[in-house]
């Protein structure tokens, strides 16, 4: 059955507050659904408990690299919308943002999520920090302009991801994720999206 993204509004509260700050706010449509229902390759690459770094790094064998469209600094928590590409070719994989509670990380931890050249995993993965994944639900978006042009897409279709979070040994969140993949493997090798940022990086 599909339902009306409720569940995961927390999340896609995670676009919207980047979109809110646009002088066109652009249109975020939403359909949960099962995990079956996602197609492949997205689903082979969205429905685990694994991170995503990792995991779209040993799907297109190259390294992935983080560009960052616009964050947010407050005293609790950093966040910031997103682009992950491959490292060589520029490869668009992944769409999204993400918020990361800040004191739940080492000193050395938070300085590199401040530095915002690296993505989120890879910086777990660094610190030695012992972390699992607990995605929250899949669903279906369709693009709006924004999307596709930091995915390469030509025009709006629907394009699949999930709701994940990211809970340390204790339980404690150490940050939540909104993850959307390009349909089928992506735009061509090689090709970059136009798209770099937004605006100039905000504190709050």
């Amino acid at each position: 059955m599909v339902l009306p993204v409720l569940t995961c509004r927390k999340f896609l509260g995670l676009l919207e507050q980047f979109y809110e700050d646009l002088p066109a706010r652009p249109a975020l449509e939403a359909t949960l659904v099962a995990a079956e229902e996602v197609p492949q390759p997205q689903r082979k690459l969205l429905v685990h408990h694994r991170d995503m770094t990792s995991t779209l790094r040993r799907h297109y064998g190259e390294p992935i690299a983080l560009r960052v469209l616009d964050r947010k600094l407050t005293r609790d928590h950093y966040a910031r919308h997103i682009v992950l590409e491959t490292a060589r070719t520029g490869r668009a994989v992944e769409y999204g943002a993400i918020r990361v509670y800040l004191p739940l990380l080492s000193p050395q931890a938070r300085t590199d999520v401040l530095a915002a050249r690296t993505p989120m995993g890879a910086i777990l993965a660094a610190h030695g920090v012992s972390y699992h994944c607990c995605p929250g639900a899949y669903f279906k978006l369709r693009s709006n302009e924004l999307i596709n042009q930091s995915l390469g897409l030509d025009d709006s279709q629907w394009v699949y991801g999930r709701c994940n979070c990211l809970d340390d040994q204790q339980g404690q969140t150490i940050a939540e994720v909104i993850e959307i993949l390009p349909p089928g493997s992506g735009p061509a090798a090689g090709v970059r999206p136009a798209l770099t940022s937004l605006k100039p990086a905000t504190e709050n």
